[in-house]
């Protein structure tokens, strides 16, 4: 979502052989299953695209634009921008980001994502969960006030933080991109703001939130790891790699179903609705995680439907 540090550290965690026990029995229906489906290892045929992350896409009035397929990471093999995105981002006239990386984003992020009444993690996570998960933000570097409020994290922003790598002093390729089209004097948008994309994470109900959190505490060293896997497709622009990476058999396929139906499908028609608009200026460049554009009723198949022509361009 690697870090040696990180694997090196799970490994080495568990202090108490009875919590290790308790651990690990509670997690076996958790354990991920790396089988990829027949229908997906069979799709090569069905996507428009094998291959690409930066698409022309112009408008049934002839209207040229650009979508950009970004990948939230701050892993330098990912931020750095290709002299090919460069190239089109100077010549556009606005870029438009799926949210704006700036000090108010973080700022609205850290607020939300903790509880403020009277409800506790502690309190509605199991205790050997709770506990393996304290042990897992140890590598983290948090703050002495962030570890004493770990109690309050709420569900999902404790799924999203130990879901990823430890965070390095480096820009994201969002933040790259948001910089050199302040620099070339474009004007900058967002799709959607930091509390419209939390909004989202908070319809998945908080019992599937828990569930979602477990499977993230079981299968953490795998997911740490997996990362640099998707890494290295996204770096080759692997369109076909990619979504066989994503359609992995999840260990409860409804929860993978639902996350992806209000994280993804649900976003993704409301930011059709703006792009379309956007476009119809022409010279317009959009940059959102490749996700919305190459998943199953994804941007990229949508345009397609309604007329848009599109050619990759890298």
């Amino acid at each position: 979502m690697t870090n040696k540090v990180l694997l090196i550290f799970f490994l080495f965690a568990i202090s108490s052989p009875s919590l290790s026990k308790d651990i690990n029995t509670e997690c076996k229906e958790f354990i991920k299953n790396s089988e990829i489906s027949e229908n997906n290892a069979n799709q090569k045929e069905k996507l428009l695209f094998e291959k690409g992350v930066l698409w022309k896409v112009i408008t049934p009035k002839n209207k040229v634009n650009y979508l950009y397929g970004t990948m939230h990471s701050q892993d330098y093999l990912v931020s750095k921008y290709p002299h090919e995105v460069k190239h089109v981002l100077v010549s556009s006239k606005k870029l438009i980001l799926e949210v704006i990386p700036d000090n108010i984003s973080n700022s609205v992020y850290i607020d939300r994502m903790y509880y403020k009444n009277s409800k506790r993690l502690d309190q509605i996570l199991d205790g050997v969960f709770f506990e393996r998960l304290k042990q897992q933000l140890d590598s983290y570097n948090l703050s002495e006030n962030q570890i004493k409020k770990i109690k309050y994290l709420k569900p999902w922003a404790a799924f999203n933080l130990i879901g990823r790598p430890k965070p390095v002093r480096a820009p994201s390729l969002e933040s790259n991109l948001f910089r050199l089209a302040k620099e070339r004097g474009l004007i900058v948008e967002s799709l959607e703001s930091m509390d419209n994309i939390i909004s989202s994470l908070e319809k998945i109900n908080e019992a599937d939130q828990i569930n979602i959190l477990k499977d993230t505490i079981c299968n953490r060293k795998e997911i740490i790891r997996d990362i640099k896997k998707l890494v290295n497709l996204y770096v080759n622009r692997d369109i076909v790699g990619i979504r066989a990476f994503n359609d992995i058999k999840h260990s409860n396929k409804r929860f993978y179903d639902q996350f992806m139906q209000i994280m993804l499908d649900d976003r993704n028609k409301k930011m059709l609705k703006t792009i379309k608009e956007e476009f119809e200026f022409g010279d317009v460049f959009v940059a959102v995680g490749i996700s919305h554009l190459i998943a199953n009723n994804s941007l990229l198949e949508l345009l397609n439907g309604q007329g848009y022509k599109l050619e990759v361009i890298y």
